[in-house]
């Protein structure tokens, strides 16, 4: 016993700093013999380790050694703890490294596009639902997970049952379930020009701009999204993704305007509010209709247009419907021939109804009145515009005949001789 007080006596005095703290390791109780233990707790209650002699012994050497290596004395209000973190290779990755790998994000793969959308694997936000102070254990913390006062009383560190913490396991996979069904369920979406298609569909008002104006009243619309590849020597094939998109207010100004982007997401946005700054202002006959036909040639596409009454609709192309849609045009018909690439479509089309002559216009260029005549006003015409200069004497020339490509169709149609291919056709008794 008193080999052990001279073998722990060779460490600082320990009771010299009354203040003080004193704590070490935890260490297998085979660390040092039961008999040492007993003499340091002995001696540590009687009072101060004093050193009285120089003889060592061999049986307690190992308990000096271990109170030398494992044992700290810190100073009053001075102890700091650091916590211990078990060293593994999760712990070296943050959770969006890890989730990459797992979801494997960076790889060729997702770099070209690859891979079916219904094996893919899903990013979970393991943080949702956690609540401060839960935990296998099922201790309530007061101010934590359970209320500070309850019934007029100051609630105290307590733990749940194991049957009641089972329960609150349950529920919060139930409400995980519940969370990745919510956001797996698709909301349906406006209906475009068919199911699966982009085209149609809207896109909402473009965002503000940078002085804070607003565009509330626009509208913008899809007219085509394209995957675009471009072979690169250090990726490779390049996926990007080009979109055409439309804006109007439904009062005359109207715009289009590319956008491409990475994702899809962004080539939307960068069109529509790309297409917001070029502007046309189309002019419309008492806002439902054109002012004169119109045939244009763009390119290898041609498009022919017609002034119609109110109430005939619109009856084109599905791209040239929704621009007047935008523009405000209710009633045309509009036939397309050649090729039907949707942007030449677009930009002849508005290059068509940004050059048409309004009656005006016509009327100071000819220096005569334009007059209209509907059915029911019979032979009494309608004086639409007047010149605003001089009214010229001579009237037009009959001869003068306008230089104008007629459509066979239409003639025959006008003939009565045109014959649908349909009109021979036998079909089998039903």
């Amino acid at each position: 016993m008193a080999a052990a007080v001279r073998a722990a006596g060779r460490l600082p005095v320990l009771c010299s700093v009354p203040a003080g703290r004193f704590w070490c390791r935890q260490l297998p109780p085979n660390s040092f013999p039961t008999a040492s233990v007993l003499a340091l707790k002995t001696t540590l209650s009687n009072g101060p380790l004093l050193l009285r002699g120089t003889r060592d012994s061999c049986q307690f050497a190992s308990l000096s050694h271990a109170l030398q290596t494992q044992c700290c004395i810190s100073p009053p209000g001075s102890s700091v703890g650091q916590p211990h973190r078990p060293y593994s290779f999760f712990t070296k990755l943050t959770a969006d490294e890890l989730w990459k790998g797992a979801l494997a994000e960076t790889g060729a793969g997702a770099r070209k596009g690859r891979g079916k959308r219904s094996k893919k694997k899903r990013r979970k936000d393991l943080n949702r639902g956690q609540i401060i102070g839960e935990g296998r254990s099922g201790f309530l913390w007061p101010g934590l997970n359970a209320p500070l006062v309850r019934n007029g009383a100051v609630q105290t560190i307590a733990q749940r049952s194991k049957e009641e913490q089972e329960e609150v396991a349950a529920h919060m996979l139930q409400q995980r379930e519940e969370w990745d069904q919510k956001r797996r369920t698709k909301v349906k979406r406006e209906r475009g020009w068919s199911g699966n298609s982009w085209g149609g569909l809207s896109l909402g008002p473009p965002d503000p701009g940078p002085n804070g104006e607003t565009y509330e009243d626009f509208d913008s619309r899809i007219l085509e999204v394209r995957n675009v590849f471009n072979m690169t020597a250090k990726e490779g094939r390049k996926r990007s993704v080009r979109v055409l998109v439309a804006v109007g207010n439904g009062r005359g100004a109207a715009g289009f305007a590319i956008g491409k982007a990475t994702e899809r997401v962004d080539a939307f946005r960068k069109a529509k509010n790309k297409a917001i700054h070029y502007l046309y202002y189309i002019e419309r006959y008492e806002d439902h209709t054109i002012f004169h036909d119109i045939s244009l040639r763009f390119k290898r596409t041609h498009i022919k247009m017609k002034k119609q009454p109110r109430g005939y609709g619109l009856r084109c192309h599905r791209a040239i419907i929704t621009i007047c849609r935008l523009i405000g045009i209710k009633d045309m018909y509009a036939k397309v021939s050649g090729s039907v690439n949707m942007l030449n479509l677009t930009r002849g089309f508005f290059h068509a109804l940004s050059r048409q002559e309004t009656h005006q216009q016509l009327a100071d260029r000819k220096g005569l009145h334009v007059v209209e005549f509907r059915e029911e006003r019979g032979p009494l015409p309608i004086v639409v515009a007047s010149p605003r200069g001089a009214l010229r004497k001579e009237p037009e020339p009959e001869e003068e005949v306008p230089d104008v490509k007629l459509d066979w169709d239409e003639v025959k149609a006008a003939q009565g001789t045109k014959r649908s291919v349909w009109a021979g056709l036998k079909r089998a008794a039903t």
